[in-house]
């Protein structure tokens, strides 16, 4: 993604061109994320994140060929970020849907807080490497750097010993087009007859879209504050920094009413964070704004990920994670492009300041009227009870 956005804004000039790129890899989670959920739910899920996960090694490694050949354009970029968005959107409801199956439930917090370390650790080992590759030998280097990257995480996944249960559905069911939409607004039906689900993940669909979706910004606020790519490096960087420091703070929690107030000062504190990063006149001064985008939005993303999962029945844990990751990544995508477009002739000043405001105002609004998170807000914990009704095929 660092070497990606740079490159496109290095060929073309344009935050738009950024933005496209960014939203080609995202809308995947829109168009393929529902169906791969509805396949985990069915599926082996550790295969399938294996199959994800080669492909994205073929998609970097084409990418690298193409630019190290110097023959790279931007349809080029543009096509290999869809690939890569589809085998991201595969790999995502798998590896959570997996992840309750492999801890104990009163570790699941410490465990998804892990993985948002491991995930948000790239954004530091990335550029830190990525940064240097990119000033010294270009972009073809960095996505081969991408590539051995991903050779470690099929590694991984190869290790990992669990064998799923039994299939919820009969065995001599197969897979069809009919089946799989059938699962998906059995999904989509379980998430809005469960008022917890719709509070919490309504909740991250805005919180995505007003605060998470910069991506294409962040080569023009860089550029703006001097440095070119370093500058642009070091925000990606300091994104990470704090995104790992805030995981692993939300790791140590073991009271809910902490996870409670936690899941507050950060609703609030990442739109504060991007209104510093809009207000910046200096990068130590964005890389400060950064730092504090990547702490709030790492914990809050975290909580609300645990809430959800601790939730779910396993019968619906992939198709609802999906979900999750799709109304997500799919408001960040079409922000993305719509700021990416706005930037070359608004600037990305207020597109990172009006946004910040509006969360907060819709946060606060939100916790006042909406029982169910204001509940959660004070105990950190969902109220008890006895049953959820769910529906629609397993």
């Amino acid at each position: 993604m660092l070497a990606r956005a740079w490159l496109v804004f290095e060929m073309t000039g344009s935050s738009l061109a950024v933005g496209i790129v960014t939203f080609a890899g995202m809308v995947q989670f829109i168009i393929v994320g529902p169906i791969a959920g509805a396949v985990a739910d069915r599926l082996d899920r550790r295969r399938l994140a294996l199959i994800a996960v080669l492909i994205m090694m073929v998609s970097s490694s084409g990418l690298a060929a193409l630019t190290l050949a110097e023959l790279v354009q931007v349809w080029h970029v543009v096509g290999l970020a869809i690939v890569h968005g589809m085998a991201m959107a595969l790999a995502q409801p798998a590896v959570q849907a997996l992840l309750p199956n492999l801890v104990p439930a009163e570790h699941l917090l410490n465990a998804v807080a892990l993985t948002g370390i491991s995930q948000h650790g790239s954004r530091i080992v990335g550029p830190l490497f990525g940064a240097v590759l990119l000033a010294k030998f270009g972009a073809g280097f960095v996505f081969v750097f991408a590539a051995l990257i991903l050779i470690c995480a099929l590694l991984q996944l190869l290790r990992i010993q669990h064998r799923p249960d039994p299939p919820a559905v009969s065995p001599g069911l197969t897979l069809s087009t009919g089946s799989i939409f059938r699962d998906i607004v059995g999904g989509l039906v379980h998430i809005r007859r469960d008022s917890r689900l719709f509070t919490v993940i309504g909740c991250v669909m805005f919180h995505c879209a007003f605060t998470m979706a910069y991506e294409s910004l962040l080569p023009r606020l860089a550029e703006g504050l001097g440095g070119g790519s370093n500058t642009f490096s070091a925000i990606v960087m300091g994104i990470g920094a704090g995104a790992i420091v805030g995981a692993f703070g939300v790791s140590l929690i073991r009271r809910p009413s902490l996870q409670g107030g936690a899941l507050a000062i950060t609703g609030m504190g990442s739109g504060l964070a991007m209104i510093i990063l809009g207000s910046a006149t200096s990068p130590a001064v964005a890389v400060a704004g950064a730092v504090l985008a990547g702490a709030t939005q790492a914990i809050y993303m975290t909580i609300s990920n645990t809430l959800v999962l601790q939730v779910v029945p396993d019968a619906f844990r992939g198709r609802v994670m999906s979900i999750f990751t799709m109304l997500a990544a799919g408001f960040m995508a079409f922000m993305n492009l719509g700021f990416g477009w706005l930037a070359d002739t608004v600037g990305v000043k207020p597109l990172m300041i009006i946004p910040g405001l509006a969360w907060i105002v819709i946060f606060a609004v939100v916790a006042i009227f909406l029982t169910e998170l204001r509940h959660v807000l004070r105990a950190g914990q969902f109220r008890a009870r006895t049953a959820v009704a769910s529906a629609g095929g397993t």
